[in-house]
């Protein structure tokens, strides 16, 4: 059935305006150098460079300004990780904010937001509902979530006329114009795919028989998205704008549920939809002479682990195996798995689930002892009469199943702080590892080595030490996912899929990032990016990066020969 946030989007328009210029003003800013990012969901570094180097990918190429294997013009990085946890929601804002998940505020693709006592859930994943996702768009919600300026508002406060489009990306504001699919297609891609196909089995997606998923679903969805913004170009009353973005969220969204693994099916979504449609767009700048000195930025934010499509390994909130029966069994009240509760709900335990990661919010159960009781959820948990209880329970029972025997032996690690009031900078996860001890990260891992693992320390400390670091729970568990080398012994926090992310292993983390511009060789945009991307080669600096070859006044020398 089709909802009422649907509804309102099948009668939106394909764009709407986000930033209102005066009358008078000019329409764009044109001294400095214009960027086009290219942002793909779900795609890991490996695979891209390994496509392009094969010459799989040839409208991306000629777009990169390449001659077959060789990038004269480009770089391709091959340091910058995904933050923590690789999902797309807290990818994506660190992407665009140059500040981390402790510090933007989104944790996650859901989280438990304490001294608002309500969850945020720009995608959700342990429960199926469209409306959150669909907001994104109709109402700015997962903008309205972020607690950072975006690069397009540090951009447009040093370039007040800078001209800023965005198509589809869930990060705009400070943009002048958010493009779209055309509203039918919109609507039946988010109530039908973004949300259902992801929250439930591939069995609710469109099927070509009774098991396979239909890629053209999102396939649909990318095209238009494209076409959308080929036909906004064509209007040559309007400058071609300073600084474009186009999200292509097909490759991921096909990779979760299809049936012949993510690879395989990344692959073939890229050569066939994404390559194709890329080519359109680039004719479309050539035309308008808007690639010349172009810089074209693509990154994206995560990869992804192939899992099993069962409910074994999908540790959902529901069922009798579930992760909520084991904290009700350890003497816990859950709040229910749905994005808006009422006020007069008791609960004193919150689980978001994200994939390979989750997180688990307890309240001070001191201020909601009775049954029905409201906690104050603006006051930190004691940690040894609250958070450890809980903490010790789930640790147990990985090791001996007595509370739920299906879930002994599916985590890798379940880790925990000391809280702090909400408004001061959080601690760092340390590893519990039994009778109310906790270990730090790094020695632990020093005694446990995770050869998968990549900078996990660095990056937990990204998501958990500050200001809002709490929002990432008093406990986050770890799944046996990235640490493993078969699909039979991964496990993740969600419904059945076929694919998923959020570890902090390499094949979740490690993503691309490639730099190109017709003016430049290799070698200086290479050294322009390691400068910028320094020691610690993470997630938000892309926002840096972006903000350095925006600063620069447009190269007047002619482009080398290509």
């Amino acid at each position: 059935m089709t909802t009422v946030k649907t509804a309102q989007l099948v009668l939106t328009d394909t764009e709407r305006t986000i930033h209102q210029r005066a009358a008078n003003a000019p329409k764009s800013s044109p001294n400095n150098a214009p960027i086009l990012l290219l942002a793909f969901d779900g795609v890991n570094r490996d695979l891209l460079y390994d496509m392009l180097d094969k010459g799989e990918l040839p409208k991306l190429t000629d777009l990169l300004s390449g001659e077959g294997k060789k990038f004269p013009h480009a770089y391709l990085d091959p340091t910058l990780l995904a933050t923590m946890p690789s999902s797309t929601m807290a990818a994506w804002t660190t992407a665009m904010t140059g500040v981390p998940p402790a510090v933007h505020g989104v944790a996650g693709n859901e989280f438990f937001i304490r001294e608002e006592n309500r969850l945020g859930a720009p995608a959700p994943v342990s429960f199926s509902d469209s409306k959150p996702t669909i907001e994104i768009y109709t109402d700015g919600y997962l903008n309205k979530l972020v607690k950072a300026p975006t690069v397009y508002e540090r951009m447009r406060e040093r370039e007040p006329h800078i001209a800023i489009w965005v198509a589809l990306h869930q990060i705009y504001s400070g943009a002048d114009r958010l493009l779209f699919a055309t509203n039918t297609v919109m609507a039946r891609a988010l109530e039908e795919g973004l949300v259902k196909i992801t929250k439930k089995t591939a069995k609710t997606a469109t099927l070509q028989d009774d098991s396979k998923p239909d890629r053209s679903l999102f396939a649909m969805l990318d095209e238009d998205v494209i076409d959308k913004v080929v036909d906004a170009l064509g209007d040559e009353d309007d400058p071609v704008p300073d600084v474009l973005t186009v999200y292509l969220t097909g490759t991921d969204l096909y990779a979760h549920v299809a049936e012949e693994g993510p690879d395989e099916a990344r692959r073939a979504y890229l050569h066939e939809v994404v390559d194709p449609a890329l080519g359109k767009l680039s004719a479309k700048l050539r035309e308008r002479n808007a690639l010349s000195d172009r810089w074209v930025v693509l990154t994206s934010d995560h990869g992804h682990t192939p899992v099993r499509h069962d409910e074994k390994h999908a540790l959902y909130t529901e069922g009798p195996d579930s992760p909520a029966r084991l904290i009700g069994g350890a003497g816990y009240r859950l709040r229910p798995f749905k994005e808006k509760v009422d006020k007069d709900t008791g609960f004193d335990a919150v689980l978001a689930e994200g994939g390979a990661t989750s997180f688990i919010y307890v309240a001070d159960r001191t201020t909601c002892s009775g049954p029905q009781r409201v906690c104050d959820w603006k006051k930190p948990p004691r940690y040894r009469e609250d958070v450890l209880p809980l903490a010790d329970a789930i640790f147990r029972n990985n090791k001996d199943g007595k509370l739920v025997k299906a879930l002994q032996g599916t985590l890798d690690l379940v880790l925990t702080r000391e809280p702090k009031p909400y408004a001061e900078d959080d601690l760092p996860f340390e590893v519990y590892v039994g009778d109310g001890r906790t270990v730090p990260l790094g020695a632990y891992l020093e005694q446990h080595p995770h050869p998968t693992y990549v900078e996990t320390e660095a990056r937990l400390r990204d998501l958990a030490v500050g200001r809002r670091g709490e929002r990432a729970g008093d406990i986050m568990l770890l799944a046996h996912n990235g640490d493993r080398d078969i699909p039979d012994e991964r496990y993740y926090f969600a419904s059945p899929y076929r694919s998923w992310h959020g570890s902090p292993s390499r094949q979740d983390s490690e993503i691309p990032l490639i730099v190109a511009n017709p003016r430049y060789l290799s070698e200086e945009i290479s050294d322009r990016v390691r400068r910028v991307l320094g020691s610690a080669p993470r997630q938000q600096k892309v926002t840096d990066l972006l903000l350095d070859l925006r600063g620069e006044p447009r190269k007047k020398t002619t482009p080398h020969p290509h």
